[in-house]
């Protein structure tokens, strides 16, 4: 069975207008939290530059629970999710 990441709920934590860059925490459906590192370019576009998974619960696609890389395969789709959440709650 293939991996499909759902974002729940997201919020910004960090957002520093001088440089563009700002962060967002992404609740997924599965309970694994990950924090989601954007930047913006000076046309005002958001663009994704990381994902890191918080160590709340065990990885959902190898099931480790301390440091893995899986989530980055998936940092488009996780990104693209969030960002539509926080856009409709500002």
């Amino acid at each position: 069975m293939a991996y499909t990441p759902q974002v729940v709920d997201a919020k910004i934590v960090s957002d520093n207008p001088k440089n563009g860059l700002f962060e967002v925490l992404a609740v997924l459906k599965d309970r694994c939290q990950c924090r989601i590192g954007f930047e913006r370019t000076p046309s005002g576009e958001e663009h994704a530059t990381h994902v890191n998974r918080l160590f709340t619960e065990p990885c959902p696609v190898c099931r480790k629970d301390f440091l893995c890389n899986c989530m980055t395969k998936f940092l488009p789709t996780i990104a693209e999710q969030a960002l539509q959440i926080v856009k409709t709650k500002a």
